[in-house]
């Protein structure tokens, strides 16, 4: 079968073809915020998740020893075990910053059923939210004393030396990666004014990772508002999400890390937020009655059968279409107590439609205020999005139609106002039906 090679040329090429089967076995992820979670609600999360087509839930763990973190892990390897669902841990240094202190919860984990193994060897996955002020020899050391090794060692890298430079960073931190994960590329640079999302540093990353056998998992993410904790900023949104979509699929990272599940408190959860978990600051802006950003969750669908099938996005489930509108409920202009970065804002109505192939003559129309035509424009077959400008205070509305038959609509949940008391930055996500 190998003709002249010798059995180690012949073993090494074995090794890397089993790699390249590796790496092209894509996998979705998503960040899952550790809060107290009683066991039914985490049974809820996990079964949602999976039917969306994620893979794992990455466990942001930043308090290890904690009763209720301690309580809402369990409750997840508990029911996760029997699901063929997977979980794995990403340490956040921004709650405890000793790398030793996550080593018990870590044991204790990483050999049940659920927990998520990646590489050759099947080794668990550890990742984190960033570094802390640990360098790659701390880790280095700490994955050879405390696990002989045999980690796979998925961190972000975002505020570790030099990894603007990625040639430069890889020569330092590729002795202890297995891969590595960006977090800030999820959306466009935080700053004043509109911008849109790039893949153009995840690629350099991507790019070196591979030069050097590693992996690359690429973020991907809705806004940013924040009005707690001592933070109170937005960080541009419009149509992030589904221009990410598109950029990775053209893109094709090893792994795609959705942010988040349920991070009420920066507001890009796309699931669940469960009240016994949330303070009430939190809790005014990211509730289910008011604030659901669930109607995201067909367009993540798609996404996850499109990427792991290296196709196109279509409605799952063979629908004729999926889509959502979303929309900030008060004008830039208000007078309020706006957060920081708020002139980046665009007033608009968002919206991403994914079309299948039967539907004839398809078109989006976008109204506002009094029923105002802000757009009226043909869809393609696949993912079409948009962000609408011009929007006016009162009711909103997005349609798609079939020639001049109307067959979805979604309507605003709450009027878009020129002032708020509260300024909540956040957005109204409303499903087509």
């Amino acid at each position: 079968m190998f003709g002249n090679l010798t059995f180690s040329k012949a073993a090494m090429l074995l090794a890397v073809c089993s790699l390249w089967s590796y790496v092209n076995a894509k996998s979705v992820y998503c960040h899952y915020m550790i809060a107290t979670v009683n066991p039914d609600n985490a049974q809820k999360d996990i079964d949602q998740a999976k039917a969306l087509g994620f893979d794992a839930f990455a466990l942001n763990i930043g308090q290890p020893s904690a009763p209720w973190a301690v309580g809402t892990v369990k409750a997840l390897f508990d029911y996760a075990d029997s699901t063929g669902f997977k979980l794995f841990f990403s340490l956040d240094f921004y709650q405890t910053a000793d790398l030793n202190a996550y080593t018990d919860l870590l044991k204790g984990y990483i050999g049940r059923p659920a927990y998520l193994t990646a590489g050759p060897n099947n080794h668990p996955v550890i990742s984190m939210f960033s570094v802390g002020s640990h360098s790659a020899d701390d880790f280095q050391s700490w994955k050879q004393n405390t696990f002989n090794g045999n980690i796979y060692f998925l961190p972000n890298a975002d505020n570790s030396p030099g990894y603007s430079n990625p040639q430069t960073w890889f020569q330092t931190w590729g002795k202890v990666v297995d891969g590595v994960f960006g977090w800030e590329t999820a959306w466009p640079t935080q700053g004043t004014t509109p911008a849109n999302v790039s893949i153009d540093f995840d690629t350099a990353v991507q790019n070196e990772a591979r030069a050097n056998s590693k992996t690359y998992m690429a973020p991907m993410s809705s806004l940013q508002f924040k009005a707690c904790c001592g933070g109170h900023y937005y960080r541009v949104d419009e149509i992030n999400l589904p221009q990410r979509m598109e950029l990775l699929l053209k893109m094709q990272p090893d792994f795609v890390e959705v942010l988040t599940w349920n991070d009420a408190g920066e507001s890009h959860y796309i699931g669940n937020n469960w009240k016994e978990g949330l303070t009430d600051d939190v809790w005014a802006y990211s509730n289910p009655t008011d604030w659901a950003h669930h109607a995201w969750q067909p367009l993540i669908n798609s996404f996850t059968s499109a990427f792991k099938g290296n196709g196109s996005m279509v409605p799952p489930g063979g629908s004729r279409a999926v889509g959502a509108m979303w929309y900030r409920p008060v004008l830039k202009s208000a007078s309020c107590q706006k957060p920081d970065n708020w002139q980046s804002a665009l007033d608009a109505v968002n919206y991403a439609v994914i079309v299948a192939k039967n539907v004839t003559s398809p078109r989006i129309r976008v109204t506002t205020g009094n029923g105002k035509v802000l757009s009226d424009t043909p869809a393609k077959v696949g993912l079409n999005y948009a962000a609408v400008l011009g929007v006016q205070s009162g009711p909103q509305k997005v349609e798609l139609l079939s020639g001049n038959v109307t067959m979805m609509t979604a309507t605003s949940i709450a009027d878009i106002t020129a002032d708020s008391s509260d300024c909540v930055f956040n957005y109204k996500v409303v499903g087509l039906a």
